[in-house]
């Protein structure tokens, strides 16, 4: 308490942070784990929890932490006395430092998710069997198949360390002058990922402005140590990362290959396809009218008109189907004509090699009829080339 102008003040306390470690200033301090981490997604868990494992790794050895370790044993229970003490009989590196980080990290409010479980399990009963492999009786464990990490895990990871990343240039603001169009190109970001990094830096932006401005009394507290012009520079740079995301997504759309369509298969084609798969009469069997997708030319018999037709592809196109309809014909040179005499004209037909037919329908004397391409159950499929 003060006394300025015979008006008490009340000074503000000043906190001064006492480091664990001189190292801090390089690593940042021990992560903390707020009760709020217990929901969050596996992306941001683990990003957290690999700073943990970057913070314990460096400051600690497994000498250092196997006495928590033992303390945990001893909480959850599920060990003996005797296996405890086998434990601790065990040597220093007995266990892994990983599992040592995990201990270190729960100490100080990480809830241990049931992969941890299994695998400071797991790790516990290996110590205690090399320590007393004939004497000792484990605690019986599920035998965890291998972690594959997905492709969506791989990328989720890659966009936490590139986030991670920019919140070091943002923290040292002062120090740093990033091109961050050039930063996302050089890093490849996935455009789907944009998003991700445009609602955390939004979320700081809209922090920042509410605290200059004065509008919540928290942020105001929050960033009492900011002055006008660390406001300023900090939305700035924020601005200018936002604005190169939008370019950066504007150029890998324009730039994005169009995905092909993968053409159907000739049977799914022909699948609605209605014709008549023979003629016992004459002895005629269709050709396979999946032959026709693709083809250049089609002969064809209605055995209920008499007519023979024949149908050419337009220029520049091939023969196919739609429903029951041939398609890609060209409408003029597409055409059919009565025979007199089917059974004897269609085994002329069928003996006519590729010369022949060249002349083979203007040869009949008959009127000429346009086709429509409509296939039914009256016609039968000739030949298809």
């Amino acid at each position: 308490m003060a006394i300025v102008a015979g008006i008490k003040v009340k000074k503000k306390e000043v906190k001064i942070r006492n480091p664990l470690f001189a190292d801090e200033k390089y690593t940042g301090p021990e992560p903390e784990w707020p009760s709020e981490s217990v929901n969050w997604p596996d992306d941001q868990f683990d990003n957290r929890l690999r700073r943990s494992f970057y913070y314990y790794n460096y400051f600690y050895n497994q000498k250092d932490c196997k006495k928590y370790v033992t303390e945990w044993m001893k909480s959850v229970g599920t060990w003996d006395k005797e296996q405890i003490k086998a434990f601790d009989r065990a040597g220093d590196r007995s266990v892994p430092m990983t599992a040592c980080s995990l201990v270190m990290a729960h100490k100080v409010g990480m809830t241990l998710r049931e992969r941890h479980l299994t695998y400071l399990t797991n790790s516990i009963n290996e110590a205690i069997r090399d320590a007393e492999p004939e004497k000792i009786e484990v605690v019986a464990t599920k035998v965890a198949e291998p972690y594959k990490p997905t492709i969506q895990d791989r990328l989720a990871e890659k966009t936490s360390e590139l986030i991670g990343e920019l919140e070091g240039y943002y923290d040292e603001i002062d120090q740093t002058n990033v091109k961050f169009y050039d930063w996302l190109v050089n890093n490849n970001v996935v455009q789907s990922q944009l998003v991700k990094y445009e609602n955390l830096f939004q979320k700081r932006k809209d922090e920042l402005e509410n605290a200059r401005q004065k509008t919540d009394p928290q942020l105001v507290e929050g960033y009492s140590h900011y002055k006008v012009a660390d406001f300023k520079k900090r939305i700035k740079w924020i601005e200018d990362l936002l604005a190169a995301i939008e370019q950066y997504r504007g150029v890998k759309k324009a730039t994005k290959k169009a995905r092909v369509k993968k053409a159907p298969s000739k049977e799914k084609v022909i699948s609605k396809l209605k014709y008549a798969k023979e003629d016992k009469l004459l002895k005629i069997v269709s050709i396979n009218p999946a032959d026709i997708v693709g083809s250049a030319e089609l002969w064809i018999y209605n055995n209920k008109t008499r007519k023979l037709g024949k149908y050419v592809a337009a220029s520049y196109q091939t023969l196919s189907v739609k429903g029951t309809t041939i398609i890609g014909f060209d409408a003029d040179k597409s055409v059919s004509k009565t025979l007199r005499k089917p059974e004897e004209q269609l085994k002329e037909f069928a003996k006519a090699g590729k010369i022949a037919l060249r002349t083979f329908m203007k040869d009949i004397k008959a009127v000429e009829t346009k086709l429509n391409g409509r296939i039914g159950i009256d016609i039968l499929l000739l030949k298809a080339s």
